[in-house]
């Protein structure tokens, strides 16, 4: 009887296999979608819409399913992308002017403190932005707005997405091979964190 739940495929544990493995299957989709670089956005907008549904078993056939997210959300997804690309660019700039140049002390403090309360909101949005994107479907105007709201007021959920993304760099890091699987596996991971927030999100404004 066991061995028989042990290799039935409703079991949980070839469920969830399942699940990983179509996460490794887009994680190439995503890869091969994401060379000209700024169609990463994009990519990324497909690929957590995916796992935004694999947190509810609300999923479909993945390829199928990511190609089309990807060419519904282009503009928008693209748009954002090069968006917070250009925003990354102005704080890495930033610290290094601030790290590297002979700037007064009380000043370069003052300076570093504010461009590092800056740059978490930055991030915060840039963690919210494409999850938003993918789950609401709404202009890159109010994702940037949302994702800042929801950033600060889920700031719980903020940093453990903040330590999901910052352990999969790490093993990225030490495993470069397996990036682009290890990145899918960060997203899914994080949306069950966002699928969370999105459905309370969505009891709130149902009828």
């Amino acid at each position: 009887m066991r061995w028989t739940r042990l290799f039935n495929p409703e079991n949980k544990f070839w469920i969830f296999m399942d699940k990983i493995t179509d996460v490794c299957i887009l994680a190439f989709c995503w890869l091969v979608a994401s060379v000209p670089l700024f169609t990463s956005g994009a990519a990324t907008v497909a690929l957590f819409q995916f796992t935004l549904k694999q947190a509810e078993d609300e999923e479909s056939y993945a390829v199928r399913s990511f190609c089309a997210s990807f060419a519904r959300n282009f503009k928008s997804a693209t748009a954002l992308w090069l968006l917070f690309v250009s925003g990354g660019a102005f704080f890495a700039l930033d610290f290094y002017a601030l790290l590297f140049y002979a700037v007064p002390k009380p000043i370069r403090i003052a300076a570093f403190a504010a461009a590092a309360c800056l740059a978490f909101l930055y991030a915060a949005s840039f963690c919210w932005a494409f999850p938003l994107i993918a789950y609401f479907t709404i202009p890159v105007r109010k994702a940037l707005h949302d994702a800042l709201i929801l950033g600060i007021r889920h700031i719980g959920t903020t940093l453990c997405v903040f330590a999901v993304y910052a352990f999969f760099a790490w093993a990225s890091y030490m495993r470069p091979f397996a990036s682009p699987v290890l990145l899918a596996l960060s997203l899914f991971v994080s949306s069950y964190f966002f699928r969370r927030v999105f459905n309370a999100l969505s009891s709130e404004v149902s009828p």
